[in-house]
């Protein structure tokens, strides 16, 4: 009986315990939601620019292709970068693409629109954008519009190109016809293409030729009220979507204005001002400065501008053929322009082939064995992958890149430039204060062979500030500074190395 009794107590004991437990038991408090400044700041990326025809070759046809780019979205992924920028990819008459016949299409050289589609879909599963060159200064000659409007001054389309008699006006050369934004008619045109590869989910347009979309007296500011009026339309129904416009001049002054209408400019001052400070050491004192000048004309327009910044294009002789990066310490010099790219404000873009240091230059009209004549080619020769089941065939080697490494050569050194590049991505994506924002501020003790400037970036509870600091000499510098923590490199600055510093947010003002 005993023996019941205690058996029957320990179940109410138990049985009150588990009620007391069940009582005690603390509410579930909510964590606060994880920040993603990538969504905060969705004009913010690394861009990789892609000349299709050179980049890789999916069929074995000699062309690099659309399915080529997505065979290697592995390695695009792997180098870091977060968005593509891919060159002409309409129909048209011509290597380069810069002459359009069909918005709509894709080239048949590089696939169709259901591969185009393809690569956006997969791209955005590893959260990389797509933009593409929009050519709407002209369109080629042969463009139906235009066959059409030469035909007849009765076509529905002779009101789409600008005429001086009979003679179509052309800003470039080679059958590349201007058309007339003074017509509604070709404003809609262009806001029809737009939509039509928003909604295949393309990020944005880099609109080509921005400066000549008007000519004549007040052409800039034409330019940027039309630029202006093409973003409010794209924002209606997309509002992260992006414009970058090509204003190819150097003088800051004459790109500022087009922040008006664009959410980036390319910023050739800032290219200039790398090659001539970093490559070439002149006035190296002058690197943070002639920076900063460009950065306060952009805030007068938009305070939250997004620069464009880049050190090589298709439009340029390759950085690394350059003679500022040839010769003794060229190769240092290179690898340090990089990371004034890679550390300063906007959303850097990075030309196919920079990252292994790949070599080419304009030809004036020579005749090259095996292809014909030769104008830019060289400067978007194929992609050096080391692998000839890739590696694109349509232009003859030139010789230029025989001493370049591969890409297969140079993923398995350390200390190779893709490495440096993939290493500095990191850093910067790793960083608010380098990956996102437009704070800049030259750093007071700068000096021609140290030069340096501090990035800091707010966002509600997330605050940084860093010091960036490049040795622009042949001489080691010791640096004793305040700081939290290293963020790349050695207090110990060895020439033409870099130093990052996290430092304290507070102590701004020390710095600058």
């Amino acid at each position: 009986m005993k023996k019941l009794l205690y058996i029957f107590l320990m179940l109410l004991l138990a049985i009150g315990l588990i009620a007391c437990d069940e009582a005690k038991t603390e509410p579930t408090i909510p964590t606060e939601p994880t920040i993603k400044l990538n969504e905060v700041n969705p004009q913010h990326d690394i861009y990789y620019q892609i000349f299709v025809r050179s980049f890789a070759d999916s069929n074995q046809d000699g062309i690099g292709d659309i399915q080529g780019i997505i065979e290697q979205l592995d390695y695009l992924e792997d180098l870091g970068i977060t968005a593509l920028w891919l060159l002409p990819i309409n129909p048209s008459p011509s290597y380069h693409g810069y002459n359009v016949t069909d918005y709509y299409d894709i080239h048949p050289d590089y696939g169709t629109l259901e591969d185009f589609q393809e690569l956006i879909d997969l791209a955005l599963e590893r959260d990389i954008k797509v933009v593409i060159d929009l050519v709407i200064n002209h369109t080629s000659d042969q463009h139906p519009w235009f066959v059409s409007a030469q035909a007849s001054t009765q076509s529905e389309y002779r009101d789409y190109y600008v005429w001086n008699g009979n003679t179509a006006f052309e800003s470039f050369v080679g059958g590349m016809k201007d058309l007339n934004f003074n017509n509604p008619a070709v404003v809609e045109e262009v806001k029809n293409i737009m939509d039509f590869y928003l909604e295949m989910g393309v990020h944005g347009f880099r609109i080509d030729a921005a400066k000549h979309l008007f000519e004549g007296i007040n052409a800039t500011l034409n330019n940027s009220l039309l630029l202006l009026s093409l973003n409010a339309h794209i924002k209606n129904n997309y509002p992260n979507a992006y414009i970058v416009s090509e204003v190819f001049d150097y003088n800051y002054n004459s790109v500022a204005d087009y922040f008006i209408g664009s959410d980036s400019v390319f910023n050739f001052h800032a290219a200039m001002t790398i090659w001539d400070k970093v490559g070439f050491g002149n006035s190296r004192f002058l690197l943070a400065s002639n920076l900063s000048r460009a950065y306060q004309a952009f805030r007068a327009f938009n305070p939250d501008f997004i620069d464009a910044p880049f050190i090589g294009n298709h439009d340029l002789d390759r950085v690394a053929s350059m003679s500022a990066f040839q010769g003794t310490n060229g190769a240092l010099k290179l690898a340090q322009a990089m990371r004034v790219l890679l550390t300063i404000p906007g959303s850097p873009f990075i030309y196919y082939g920079d990252e292994l240091g790949m070599k080419g230059y304009r030809y004036e009209g020579t005749n090259i064995p095996g292809y014909g004549v030769v104008y830019d080619e060289y400067r978007r020769q194929p992609f050096l992958w080391g692998d000839s089941a890739i590696t694109t065939t349509w232009l003859p080697s030139d010789g230029s890149n025989d001493m370049t490494p591969s890409l297969a050569t140079q993923m398995t050194d350390n200390a190779s430039l893709f490495n440096q590049y993939k290493e500095m991505i990191q850093i910067r994506k790793d960083n608010p204060a380098l990956m996102y924002g437009s704070n800049f501020a030259p750093y007071k003790e700068g000096n021609s062979n140290l030069q340096g400037y501090v990035r800091h970036y707010q966002y509600e509870s997330i605050e940084q500030a860093v010091l960036v600091l490049h040795n622009l000499s042949s001489s080691p510098i010791e640096i004793d500074l305040p700081h939290l923590k290293i963020i790349y490199g050695s207090t110990t600055l060895e020439p033409y190395q870099t130093l990052i510093l996290e430092i304290d947010s507070a102590l701004i003002g020390d710095y600058i």
